[in-house]
């Protein structure tokens, strides 16, 4: 598998650096998202297999930006979504 499309990295490649999916399940994902011609960011936040803000991050890193954590009220949200996602990926795959 290739890691960067010219000078950008894929965004497989992102998600699986920044821990957010296996490769296996990249691969997996990869083949079923050729079937439906889906964007594979789309595609796998369907699937459940990230999250929202982990799309987000990749697709920043990917641009070559970095997003800016937010402080005061309400900024532990976007922590809090990612380790409930976490948390619920890790018990599916316990069940599996």
């Amino acid at each position: 598998m290739h890691d960067t499309c010219g000078d950008r990295p894929l965004l497989g490649a992102v998600l699986v650096a920044q821990g957010a999916v296996e490769g296996g399940a990249l691969d997996q994902a990869l083949k079923a998202q050729q079937q439906t011609g889906e964007r594979l960011g789309e595609f796998l936040v369907r699937l459940g297999l990230i999250c929202r803000p982990e799309l987000d991050r990749a697709v920043a890193q990917q641009a070559g930006n970095q997003l800016q954590e937010e402080t005061g009220f309400g900024s532990g949200l976007r922590a809090a979504i990612e380790r409930r996602h976490g948390w619920r990926r890790d018990f599916q795959a316990v069940l599996r």
